[in-house]
């Protein structure tokens, strides 16, 4: 039971962290109102290039919130 209430608590705490990390704004270091695959990555290691290329539906090679909200599940 203690341990259940240890991983509760951890998750909490953490997840807030997690989602600040994953928001567009947050992600885009440079401020360049698109994300380039080296900031997505950053935020979501597990995003494979080819997801990163399906998500950019415009072709750009750089993802718009729109675009990126569709990789992060937002």
């Amino acid at each position: 039971m203690k341990s259940i209430l240890v991983t509760v608590a951890i998750v909490g705490f953490t997840a807030p962290a997690f989602a600040q990390a994953a928001d567009f704004s947050a992600v885009d270091s440079d401020q360049s109102g698109a994300l380039s695959w080296e900031e997505v990555v950053t935020a979501l290691p597990d995003t494979s290039e080819d997801a990163f290329r399906a998500a950019d539906v415009d072709g750009s090679g750089d993802l718009s919130a729109e675009e990126y909200a569709a990789v992060a599940g937002q």
